[in-house]
């Protein structure tokens, strides 16, 4: 049971009411070690209500989390890069979501993919596999790596660099696409949660635009909302020691991951896939969500048209066991589940995203709040799951909602 003694000193009474429990919270979270440490932010009722950092990188307790150290946030990218490049796309080049993805991806024109469309594969309803797990087809039975895979030097044929130590063959995305290609289908219309097609939008995005992914994200929401610490690729911009890392991979890179993308099919994408590979504070987030809560408008500027926000935010296929959105998550609607997702009090009209190191972002317009958690609870290993089993997320968004 999680402690709730209110202990904290806030600054003011009614801050202490929120800063309290939830000090609690994230600090039993460390005790328990659900994750070493954390960023929380707090959005309520037109402005931001608590932003603090907590514990360290790691548990022996050396580099200490601060307000400007970054994470890794998984499959929140899905949300603050691929989906929200998809709904810019949407707006600008009239793409009606019955559309098939094929239209835009030739490679899947002859594949079993070539009628999924736009609203089946972004409310995962397509009956795409979940996730291939690239990086065991990389080594030989005696260990050592394959032709054409990776280096520990970069030269002509290995240019990327996708750890301290290891560089990917130029050319090894297009396999990653094939592999998906091949992928056998499941049931369509069944609620079957998949990454593979956040790997073919950014393709997408620049057989469209003529911008790279990044450019594209760039140009139209991380630069004029001033993200500054919202990125991929973070070690090419920020000191190593500001980034947060994950997990000690005895398997893959077989070294602690710092500043790398601990995704390994993001990785072997070169750090950069709508599916994985952004990093930031939260910080940086808060505009992003605090635009998507104020339906597509942020200090005056409008960057998406709420008709589309409220598009992608509902529940795609109503009166179904299917809670997803395009691209974002929604609350559960199976009245048998013991415990509701993201948590018992978020509103039907929510929506947010939960990333596997540990991240976490929702937004609740009835509640007129939003909710950013950041930590590596992958640290120091992916087994690792008091995170889950403490229901850390779904507290802290109830308190926010509370509050």
């Amino acid at each position: 049971m999680i402690p709730l003694n209110g202990s904290c000193q806030g600054k003011d009474s009614n801050l202490n009411r929120l800063e309290g429990p939830i000090d609690d919270l994230i600090h039993f979270g460390i005790q328990q070690k659900a994750f070493p440490g954390a960023q929380v932010l707090i959005y309520k009722n037109g402005q931001i209500q608590l932003h603090k950092s907590y514990g360290f990188h790691t548990y022996d307790s050396i580099a200490k989390v601060e307000d400007d150290h970054l994470y890794d946030l998984a499959s929140v990218t899905k949300v603050l890069a691929a989906t929200l490049a998809f709904m810019k796309l949407y707006e600008l080049y009239d793409i009606n979501l019955e559309d098939k993805v094929s239209q835009y991806i030739p490679i899947l024109k002859n594949s079993n993919k070539k009628n999924t469309t736009f609203k089946e594969v972004l409310s995962h309803s397509a009956g795409w596999l979940p996730y291939i797990a690239h990086q065991n087809t990389i080594f030989k039975k005696n260990g050592n790596l394959k032709k054409r895979t990776l280096s520990s030097l970069p030269n002509r044929k290995y240019p990327i660099q996708i750890s301290d130590s290891l560089y990917i063959h130029k050319n090894y995305s297009k396999k990653i696409f094939r592999r998906i290609k091949k992928t056998p289908l499941g049931e369509l219309n069944t609620y079957k949660y998949s990454g593979l097609w956040f790997f073919f939008l950014p393709k997408m995005v620049q057989s469209l635009s003529g911008l790279s992914f990044t450019s594209f994200l760039e140009k139209h929401f991380y630069k004029p909302l001033e993200l500054e610490h919202l990125t991929f690729l973070p070690i090419q911009r920020f000191s190593k020691n500001t980034i947060v890392p994950t997990e000690k991979d005895s398997l893959f890179r077989k070294q602690l991951v710092q500043g790398w993308v601990h995704d390994e099919a993001a990785a072997m994408m070169g750090g950069i896939s709508g599916n994985a590979g952004l990093f930031s504070n939260a910080q940086s987030i808060a505009p992003l969500l605090q635009m998507l809560l104020d339906q597509g408008t942020h200090q005056g500027k409008k960057y998406l048209e709420p008709q589309t926000i409220n598009t992608f935010i509902q529940q795609t296929y109503p009166n179904s066991l299917n809670r997803r959105g395009l691209g974002f998550d929604k609350p559960s609607i199976d009245p048998n589940q013991e415990s509701p997702y993201p948590s018992a009090l978020a509103s039907p009209d929510s929506f947010g995203h939960s990333g596997f190191t540990g991240t976490f972002v929702w937004v609740d317009p009835s509640h007129d709040c939003f909710v950013i958690f950041l930590s590596n609870r992958v640290y120091p290993s992916r087994k690792q799951r008091a995170l889950y089993d403490l229901s850390i997320r779904g507290t802290l968004l109830d308190y926010a909602i509370q509050f």
